[in-house]
């Protein structure tokens, strides 16, 4: 929403608005899992364990600045979609728990389609004879 207000182009700041109105629900829902306890069912033991998934893996270090164009900003969409879809699948690795591994895995389905709708918008605008 940062991103967004400080958008210099008009279509930036829409296509911003549009992508954190989508991520709303899924906070809503690892709200949910954290409220439920998730954190406890995680088979994680040790400290090396969790280290060893080297969470740098689902980091994106593509910053939006405020001139960042319509084309930097499906860029950087996609690549953190992709990411968060890599954490969510860790994640529902991690959890003992059937449900807990139900929410992570449906959040994982719902990136990989942000990711391939985001994809599928790039190819339009910006590649549309490929």
């Amino acid at each position: 929403m940062k991103a967004a207000e400080e958008s210099e182009f008009k279509s930036s700041n829409k296509l911003l608005h549009d992508l954190a109105h989508q991520e709303v629900t899924h906070k809503e829902k690892l709200q949910a899992a954290m409220k439920a306890g998730v954190c406890e069912t995680f088979t994680c033991e040790t400290v090396d364990e969790i280290e060893k998934m080297d969470l740098s893996h689902y980091l994106v270090d593509i910053p939006l600045l405020p001139s960042s164009t319509p084309q930097d900003v499906l860029i950087v969409a996609i690549k953190k979609e992709d990411a968060a879809h890599s954490f969510y699948k860790a994640l529902s690795e991690l959890t003992s728990s059937g449900n807990h591994r139900a929410v992570f895995e449906t959040l994982a389905k719902e990136e990989e389609a942000h990711k391939t709708r985001l994809q599928n918008m790039y190819d339009d605008i910006f590649q549309p004879d490929m």
